[in-house]
């Protein structure tokens, strides 16, 4: 449908919406009551239980006590839109828990996979709120998560407990320097540990009295721990080291991991007298004596490639030794699953379309395991796929030489799959999804080289250059993406949690965070938009200029239903995708979020002339207010009255 069309069409069944700042004022008034005041003399550790509840406004608190309260608009897919960074299991199996860089934590029945609860911890735009780590208490009722956790309020990272029935936040451990990268509790459920960087590269607290009861330093990232049934620890560290305390927590052993500089996973045998290792530099896995972490022996792993085995678990009657990583066969993301403990034969088993990202034994035999595509399923005793939850999302990695973009960059190409396979094109002015659609030479792909710009290491590497010179990278950060301007003058770079545009001398221009990893950039041929293709299954559009986000498109993996939102909520969808988003209403850094379905306020964001305008304004209220000028004349929106909730 055209623009004349599209707006005779929605004058006809839509009443045109009053600005953002009419729904947050009607959802501060609507939670406002629930809101309450932080402590701002807390420790490190030691925020305890939720303060007491407050009904009466007056006594709210104000914006320099606590973060604002407000809205985030985001996807509601029924799974995870990107990477599963970890997962967690009662010690009955009858909950599985997902934390994902989607800034959300699910809970799942583990015998049907059937979604139960979406637990959402306090988010912000950008990094804020991405999960890394999950772990759940073994009796089922907390669910235990970090990551990027805090930073925005805190200035350091938080560990959320959620309680598993209702999904409100029961404690805060603040105080990190650096992000939560791994939880874990003890088998009893007394104790959870938790990993990160620097001098609090592990922490573990009493769960009887949310005490922080030891702490230690490493000089890398440790991303790897796990309890024996005896409350021994062990550790995996990125400085290369592992580590054993004794049921006290204090140490008692730390040794170099024979196979590797990178052990990134380390599981204890059920009778606790091994330790199996698993590695991101290396192929290899290592079983070592529980006693001193002696090498006792390395599964065959000698046809893998580096990383291939980095996550590792053993069965629950200590029989099987469980790996997997970036290993691959037939096509595939494959676990590896070893006899006698990994001294046997081993068989692969292919289950995914991303690396796996994280192995639990169940209880029955067998395992579950998570991936970055995102997905999660099971493997039972015998080794067989007993349940698969895919992506519902596209998947954009290794795609940047098939994400093509128009002169105007109101059409977009792109695949459904990795590489740009199941390739379909959409065109904003009629919003037309052709699948498997004909070359189209007015359709380009990034340009990539250019004379006088020499760009290297920008496809998956922690080093670009620009002739000869290192870009500037954060830590940790990998270069994903790569394009250059239409005039040659500038390069946009996408990497795993930024996009920056930067001149030919290599100087920074702008830099914003992304909301997961950038798998493909390009820059319309009019030199005005920049457009990304992201891990969590969006595609957006970017004034090029200064960075300002301007237009989000999520198409859903089914081919049918996708969504077009501008930043303030402005949206479009197809028949049926309205369901997909919706507001996430942050309430502080002491509660759980609400979320709100979008089709709740669709009188006033339901607006397709707004998103067609967008890119031809490069602004969004100037989009709305040329909308606003050939529509119907509407009356304000009412502001429902405070009250105290029920």
């Amino acid at each position: 449908m055209r623009l004349a069309q599209m707006e005779r069409h929605m004058s006809n069944s839509i009443c045109y919406g009053a600005s953002t700042a009419l729904l947050v004022a009607w959802l501060i008034a609507s939670i406002a009551c629930t809101g309450p005041s932080p402590n701002p003399t807390a420790g490190p550790g030691q925020d305890g239980a939720l303060p007491t509840l407050t009904t009466d406004p007056a006594t709210l608190p104000t914006q320099a006590e606590k973060p604002p309260q407000g809205s985030l608009l985001q996807l509601d897919t029924g799974m995870h839109t990107a990477l599963i960074s970890r997962i967690g299991v009662d010690a009955a199996n009858r909950y599985l828990i997902t934390g994902s860089h989607d800034k959300t934590v699910r809970v799942w029945d583990l015998a049907s996979g059937n979604l139960l609860r979406v637990i959402r911890p306090p988010v912000r735009a950008g990094n804020e709120g991405k999960i890394y780590a999950v772990a759940m208490s073994p009796d089922g009722t907390l669910v235990a998560t970090g990551g990027w956790t805090g930073f925005a309020w805190d200035k350091a990272a938080s560990i959320y407990v959620f309680r598993t029935d209702d999904g409100q936040m029961m404690r805060r451990f603040s105080g990190f320097p650096f992000a939560v990268t791994n939880l874990t509790y003890s088998h009893d459920g007394w104790f959870l540990a938790a990993g990160s960087t620097g001098r609090y590269s592990l922490r573990v607290y009493s769960t009887q009295d949310d005490r922080e009861v030891m702490s230690d330093a490493y000089s890398s990232t440790s991303y790897g721990a796990d309890f024996a049934s005896t409350r021994q620890l062990v550790t995996a560290s990125y400085d290369g080291f592992i580590r054993l305390y004794d049921r006290d927590r204090q140490i008692r052993v730390k040794r170099q991991a024979p196979g590797g500089k990178r052990p990134f996973s380390v599981a204890f045998s059920p009778d606790g007298t091994k330790v199996a290792v698993g590695f991101r530099d290396s192929a290899s896995v290592d079983v070592l004596a529980a006693g001193d972490l002696s090498l006792l022996y390395n599964p065959d792993t000698s046809d893998v490639e580096r990383g291939g085995m980095s996550s590792v678990c053993w069965s629950a009657d200590g029989q099987w030794l469980y790996a997997g990583g970036l290993h691959r066969v037939q096509g595939l993301y494959a676990l590896r699953r070893w006899a006698e403990g990994g001294r046997g034969d081993y068989h692969d088993v292919p289950v995914a379309e991303s690396l796996i990202t994280h192995l639990l034994p169940l209880q029955e035999g067998g395992v579950v395991f998570a991936t970055g595509a995102p997905s999660f399923g099971v493997l039972d005793a015998s080794g067989q796929r007993q349940f698969f939850q895919g992506p519902v999302s596209a998947d954009f990695r290794d795609s940047q030489a098939a994400f093509l973009v128009s002169q105007d960059g109101t059409t977009v190409q792109f695949g459904y799959a990795t590489r740009g396979a199941s390739p379909v094109r959409f065109t904003l002015l009629d919003r037309a999804l052709v699948l498997s659609p004909p070359a189209d030479p007015a359709l380009l792909p990034a340009l990539t080289t250019a004379p006088g710009l020499d760009i290297v290491g920008w496809e998956n590497t922690p080093r670009p250059t620009l002739n000869g010179t290192a870009l500037k990278m954060v830590q940790s950060d990998v270069a994903r993406s790569v394009a250059i301007t239409p005039d040659h003058q500038h390069l946009l770079l996408g990497t795993e949690w930024f996009l920056r545009l930067i001149d030919r001398r290599g100087r920074p221009q702008w830099s914003i965070p992304t909301p997961a990893t950038a798998w493909a950039v390009n820059i319309a041929g009019n030199g005005q938009l920049a457009v990304a293709a992201f891990g969590d299954g969006t595609i957006r559009w970017y004034r090029l200029r200064d960075g300002q986000e301007l237009l989000t498109f999520f198409p859903h993996r089914d081919r049918e239903r996708w969504g077009l939102w501008t930043p303030s909520g402005y949206y479009d969808a197809a028949p049926d995708a309205e369901t997909l988003l919706g507001w996430h209403i942050d309430r502080g850094p002491f509660r759980a979020a609400d979320f709100l379905p979008m089709a709740q306020f669709r009188s006033t964001f339901f607006r397709p002339d707004v998103v067609t305008r967008i890119l031809q304004t490069l602004d969004e209220a100037e989009a709305l207010r040329r909308a606003n000028a050939v529509g119907l004349h509407v009356p304000p929106v009412p502001v429902p009255p405070w009250r105290p909730a029920s």
